[in-house]
Order: C-alpha cells, then structure tokens, then sequence
C-alpha cells in the first residue's frame, strides 16, 4: 500500500491540479486504510492470545493428569501405552479414570482429525477442480453480464463502503456498485498450451488493488456484499441489464429534495401529464414493470430484518435456498401476489405509494 501512494505521489509531483486531486483523495482513504489495517493487527493479536491461551489449558491439563496418575502419564506419552493398558492401571479410582478419559478423548480426536486430513487432501483438489471447471462451463454458457449503471469510479465505490453499515439500502447500493464493476474488469479464463484451464484475470480484485488497497485486504468481506446484490436480484425477479439497486428509493440531495442525482440510470420512464395544452404539463419518472414489482418484494424481504447487514445476508440466503420450502413458499406468494395488484395500468399508483415507503433499518 505504501508502494502505491508513493508512485501516486511521485506521478503528481509535477501537476498542480493532480496533486490537489491526489490531497483529496488521500484525505479520504487514509481512514478508511488505517481502520482496516488496526482491524487487522487486532484479528492477529487475538489469535497469537488465544493459542497461547490453548497452550497454556493444554498443559494445564496434562499437569493435571500427571498428578493424577501420580506421573504416569509423562511414561504413557513416552512409551505409547495402549488404552487397555491404562484402564488396568488405574485400578478403579474414579478421578484417575475421569482425567484419563479427558486426556485420552482430545488425543484420539487430534489423532482422527490428522488422519481424515491426510485422507481428504488428494481427494478435495481433485474434486474442486472439477466443480471450479464446470462453473467456468456454465457461466460461458451463460454470457457476460450487461448492466444500466455507469462504470463506478475509486470515489464512489470507497464513499459506498464507508456508508455501508448506516442502513439495508447502503449495504445492497455498495453491494450493488461491486457487482455492477464486475462487468467492467477483465475476469477472462487462462488456459495452457493443451487449452487446460490455468487460472482467470484478476477481474474485482485485481481494481481494487490498483486502485483502493484497503478493500484489497478486505476482498472477503467485499464479495460478501457482492453475492448479497446478486441474490437480491435473484430474489426480487430483475435481470441484466438492470442493477440490484434499481429497487432502493432515490437518494435524497443535500437540499432534501429527495429527487435522483446526477448520472442516475434511467430504468424505463412512465409520463403522467397534466390535462390541456396550456397547462404545464407535470412529469413523474416511474420505473419500468418489472422494477416496481420488484421494490415491492424488497419492502417485504426487509421488513422485520435486524438493522445488520449479516441479518439482511442470512434473510436473502434463506430465500435464495431450495432447502427452505417456508421461504421459498412465502417468497412464491410475495410474486404471485405483487403480478396480480400491480399491473401496467396501476404501476405509477404503488410506485408513488412505495416511494414515500422508508426501509426498515
């Protein structure tokens, strides 16, 4: 990271108004990069703390056992005694039993877990292999993404991020905006000389560690937010080219006005006109079909929805999941429903009255 604000400000060394832009940008993102970065020097101290911790009731425990047997258990280490072995010499005495049965359970769990290890290892790769190719398969089938939006630029993507967690609606546009960049990076398939799949572009990981190193690190966490948009589209029934975010209200100006800023897609416009030639004519922009319908089935997704992001994923994977016949049912009847009450001829009447709907959290 340091590496990369260098070669920014050594490449604007010469040019004022770059150098104002690279200020501006710097002022932003130098937070956001050190929270993650202290963030992640906690997740390492808390590690090397709680092996030690691990350590530390390991040995207290096997100190425990070895005053227990008397020290028997420093020669069963070393030796190998069998558990037989063991049972006969402890003759009966109930607390020599119940520490040898502890001390014995977690060495026999340790001993299993290493054995299916070393069992699944030549197995797994093999078999994911296979899965990662045939995914590659069908999404060639498939074809690339299309999407309304604009390419998101380094500023808005990191001011998303920044806003992430203030509400459902700034975690789905975050999430929204990383799945709309995907069909503006490169994610092609490599292959070899035989024509074997080697690997893939950097795609959304290779931008964002050109261009915001912060969420580089965070890469994890990003594509959490990133599959959320894509389930949610799932969910509400929108298609290519249409983005996830096209079901959130419009976000309000500085002045309030509550009206799309610049630069926002166009989804498919319906005019409500004023009666007679010399009367102003009043317009009201409404969304296509298939996008109000959609906005309603958000308000119903949400509703009830604890304020979190992760509540909002784990809602969105249950509804997304052919395991779950409940959610699957209820989510059935949220389409059927919206189908049959909002037809073309009612569509600007719910939009207005969605509209002044907020999002529950």
């Amino acid at each position: 990271m340091a590496k990369a604000k260098f070669a920014a400000t050594s490449t604007a060394a010469g040019n004022p108004k770059a150098s104002d832009g690279l200020s501006a940008w710097l002022a932003r993102y130098e937070p956001v990069e050190r929270e993650v970065i202290e963030a992640h020097e906690r997740r390492i101290a808390s590690r090397v703390r709680n092996d030690a911790l691990r350590r530390e009731a390991d040995a207290r425990a096997f100190g425990d056992l070895c005053e227990a047997t008397e020290g028997f258990a420093v020669v069963w280490r070393r030796e190998g005694w069998s558990v037989r072995d063991m049972v006969r010499w402890a003759d009966g005495d109930v607390l020599t039993l119940l520490a040898l049965a502890k001390w014995l359970r977690r060495d026999a769990t340790r001993h299993i877990d290493r054995a299916q290890s070393r069992l699944r290892r030549p197995l797994y790769y093999a078999r994911e292999k296979a899965r990662r190719e045939a995914l590659a398969a069908e999404r060639r089938r498939v074809g690339g993404r299309r999407t309304a939006s604009p390419c998101p630029t380094r500023e808005a993507v990191l001011d998303a991020w920044i806003r992430r967690r203030e509400s459902h609606e700034a975690a789905v546009r975050f999430g929204s905006m990383i799945h709309d960049l995907e069909c503006y990076v490169d994610n092609s398939l490599l292959r070899d000389e035989a024509g074997a799949i080697v690997g893939r572009r950097g795609g959304v990981k290779a931008w964002l560690q050109e261009n915001i190193p912060a969420l580089y690190v965070r890469y994890t966490t990003v594509m959490r937010y990133k599959a959320m948009a894509r389930k949610l589209m799932q969910v509400t029934g929108l298609a290519d080219p249409v983005p996830a975010a096209a079901v959130l209200a419009e976000p309000e100006q500085e002045n309030g006005s509550g009206c799309a800023g610049d630069g926002e897609p166009d989804y498919g416009s319906y005019e409500i006109t004023g009666q007679g030639e010399t009367k102003v004519q009043a317009k009201e922009s409404v969304p296509e079909l298939a996008v109000v319908r959609a906005r309603a089935v958000w308000l119903d997704v949400v509703d009830g929805v604890r304020g979190s992001a992760t509540a909002l994923m784990e809602r969105l994977d249950a509804l997304t999941d052919p395991e779950r016949v409940e959610d699957a049912a209820m989510l059935a009847g949220w389409r059927a429903k919206y189908e049959n009450e909002i037809t073309e001829r009612m569509k600007s009447r719910w939009w207005r009255r969605m509209r002044r709907t907020r999002e529950v959290g």
